[in-house]
């Protein structure tokens, strides 16, 4: 089974698509992406938390996602409330979670640049 394909926003927020240009050139990007939004209506308050939380750190998401990312937030809310949280419902939250991108191994991937931080390549490019 081959290796999933990297979303073209979580390419360009991570750096892979300025790094290796040829394996994103021929990708159709959708033109017309809209933000995850605001949580579902129905959703808990934990549940609501959980999606806020999601949709600050992983800045990639966007609408197509609010389905499986509305499964990790009722997930990751069960998870500090139930005592009986199981292995089956771990390996789901992990699962979906890597399809977000947002496990600890993608997390070294993104490249999250703080404003402050200035860029050593900037001397190169001043005028």
């Amino acid at each position: 089974m081959g290796r999933p394909r990297t979303p073209q926003a979580k390419a360009e927020v991570s750096g892979a698509a300025t790094i290796h240009p040829g394996r994103f050139a021929g990708r159709k990007v959708t033109k017309r992406v809209r933000a995850v939004g605001e949580p579902y209506a129905r959703m808990t308050d934990a549940q609501r938390l959980c999606w806020e939380e999601f949709r600050q750190e992983l800045p990639w998401l966007n609408s197509g996602h609010r389905t499986i990312l509305r499964m990790a937030c009722i997930l990751a809310a069960r998870m500090d409330t139930d005592p009986d949280f199981g292995v089956q419902a771990t390996q789901a939250l992990s699962s979906i979670l890597s399809k977000l991108g947002a496990t600890p191994v993608d997390e070294t991937k993104v490249n999250h640049a703080e404003e402050d931080d200035e860029d050593p390549a900037d001397e190169f490019f001043k005028h």
